[in-house]
């Protein structure tokens, strides 16, 4: 029977002790959400707070512009209109039920739109129901986001973060995966319907969405679903979002519920080896007496990653470079690490430095026979 590389098995729960949520967003952003209708339910306004927002509820829509100070009928000043400022009095984003009960969120979007002082607001339209004329509703009156419930309440968090970083009045964001990760940005943008791209900063990285799917990938050379998993594992930094038509032909095809389903467990098993196993900078070799010893136990496919070990490479380009997905292979160099299969590449070049330090081997130096003494005949 032929083993397989299985060395660890998932944590048992999706939020490892002393690791961190893959969707989780570190620090706040601050600022204040408005919520209009029955998208205000407790879970929402609770997953704004935890994101260091201010939830503040309205019933409807005439209770929204009053406290917008919008004007109904007020006409926009001009297509110059500059956005207003964070200290404006102005909410980060504005989240509309499209059922109101004294109208609809569409109709309210259109006079957010149409007023001077709201019509930068990014606006998120929610609707109980798909139909299949609402996405094109939404387009026609400006929203910045159409959403179908269940919403789940971290997406409209994540959202209002993202909203937070607009570009002057282009629909273009700035962000940083140390409080926007890569990953949870992705699992919100599947639960809408714009489409976009997401570049990482000096273009290392990048990935492209259309209508609720992700399309295409690029990272480090690679491109496709390969280099999505690598991009959500190791692109860190600052990137862009930009919203608008994206015409060109993708490499593969992946929905919300895979990404949740298949791709964010792996991330968080990936996450937990990261705070607790080893450093992605380490350098680390092959100790071969070990692995001779560790070999009749070991899984025939772990050649795999011993070989990529050769004492330059850090764990960082291994898990680049290896075809197993990023947590297994990650889980199997700590294993072998534990097993003294692999040692720090610093402990061997010491040895060698000491080794050659002493000189080369004592071997045919001649034994000089003792003199004779001053007796000796």
């Amino acid at each position: 029977m032929v083993a397989h590389l299985h060395v660890a098995p998932p944590p048992e729960t999706s939020t490892p002790a002393g690791g961190r949520d893959a969707l989780a967003l570190p620090g706040g952003a601050g600022g204040w959400v408005l919520l209009v209708g029955a998208t205000a339910r407790p879970e929402v306004a609770e997953a704004l707070s935890r994101e260091g927002f201010e939830p503040v509820r309205v019933d409807g829509a005439h209770g929204a512009l009053a406290r917008l100070g919008v004007e109904p009928g007020a006409a926009r000043s001009g297509p110059e209109s500059v956005p207003p400022g964070p200290d404006a009095g102005l909410p980060r984003l504005v989240v509309i039920d499209a059922d109101l009960p004294d109208g609809d969120g569409f109709s309210l979007c259109g006079m957010l739109r149409a007023d001077a002082r709201s019509a930068h607001l990014p606006v998120l339209l929610v609707a109980r129901y798909a139909e299949e004329f609402h996405r094109d509703l939404a387009a026609g009156v400006g929203a910045d986001e159409y959403l179908v419930e269940p919403v789940d309440a971290r997406d409209v968090a994540v959202l209002a973060r993202l909203k937070a970083g607009r570009r002057g009045g282009e629909d273009v964001y700035d962000a940083h995966t140390s409080s926007l990760p890569l990953v949870a940005l992705v699992r919100a943008l599947l639960s809408g319907v714009r489409s976009g791209r997401v570049v990482l900063a000096e273009d290392s990285g990048a990935l492209v969405f259309r209508h609720g799917l992700v399309v295409d990938a690029t990272f480090h050379g690679e491109r496709g679903s390969l280099a999505f998993r690598r991009l959500v594992c190791f692109g860190t930094g600052a990137y862009t979002v930009t919203f608008g038509p994206e015409l060109q032909r993708g490499t593969f095809s992946m929905d919300r519920p895979f990404l949740c389903e298949q791709v964010v467990p792996g991330l968080e098993r990936f996450e937990q080896l990261r705070v607790k196993g080893l450093p992605l900078a380490a350098r680390l070799t092959v100790d071969f007496n070990r692995l001779s010893q560790e070999l009749p136990s070991l899984p025939e496919d772990v050649e795999q990653v011993v070989r990529l070990f050769d004492g330059r490479r850090t764990v960082r380009a291994m898990l680049l470079e290896c075809r197993f997905p990023e947590a297994l292979a990650y889980e199997a160099a700590t294993r072998l690490f534990m097993l003294g299969v692999l040692v720090p590449a610093i402990l061997v070049e010491e040895r060698e430095r000491a080794r050659e330090s002493a000189g080369p081997p004592r071997l045919f130096e001649p034994v000089l026979a003792p003199e004779p003494g001053p007796d000796a005949s």
